[in-house]
C-alpha cells in the first residue's frame, strides 16, 4: 500500500510536500495495521515489547517498565494480561525482597516465534510497493533517526 491507496487517495496535496506530516501519515497507517495484526493474535505492542525483552532472560518489572517507557502502574496491568495468558510469570526478586523478577514462559517464547512471523508478513505486505534496496535505505535512515545502531531487518 502506498500513501495514495490510504484513506481518502492520500494526504492533501498540501501537506504532501511535507515529510514530518507524510511521516506521521505513514506511520500512522503502518501502525494500525500492525495493531490490527498483533490484536488478532491477542496481543498488543506493549505485550510485545515484554515479551521480547524477556527472550533474553527474567528481568525486574520496574526495568521492563524504564526500556520500554511504559508507566509503573499501567506495567502491571500489562504484566497481569501477559500473566492471564500463561505467557510470563512475576515472582520475588532473588536479591531485592522489593522488586519482582518477570519471567518468560515456554508459552510466551512461542508466541514470540509466531509474533516475528506476523511482524515479517505485516512488513512485507505495508513496504511492498518498495524494492529491497529502498527497504534498506529507508531501515537506516529510521534507524539513524530513532539514534540506534543499524540492524538489518
Amino acid at each position: 500500500m502506498n500513501y495514495n491507496e490510504m484513506g481518502e487517495g492520500g494526504p492533501p496535496d498540501r501537506l504532501g510536500g511535507s515529510t514530518g506530516f507524510l511521516l506521521a501519515w505513514v506511520s500512522a497507517q503502518a501502525g494500525e495495521r500492525y495493531g490490527a495484526a498483533l490484536a488478532a493474535e491477542g496481543l498488543n505492542a506493549h505485550h510485545v515489547g515484554v515479551l521480547t525483552l524477556l527472550t533474553g532472560g527474567p528481568m525486574p518489572q520496574s526495568r521492563l517498565s524504564e526500556r520500554l517507557g511504559v508507566f509503573k502502574p499501567a506495567m502491571v496491568g500489562i504484566l497481569r494480561d501477559l500473566e492471564g495468558m500463561g505467557l510470563v510469570q512475576r515472582s520475588p526478586h532473588p536479591t531485592d525482597r522489593r522488586a519482582l523478577e518477570v519471567h518468560l514462559l515456554p508459552e510466551g517464547r512461542r508466541r514470540v516465534q509466531a509474533i516475528e512471523a506476523v511482524n515479517q508478513r505485516v512488513t512485507d505486505e505495508f513496504f511492498s510497493p518498495l524494492t529491497a534496496g529502498e527497504r534498506d535505505v529507508f531501515h537506516r535512515l529510521l534507524t539513524k533517526l530513532a539514534g540506534r545502531p543499524p540492524t538489518k531487518e
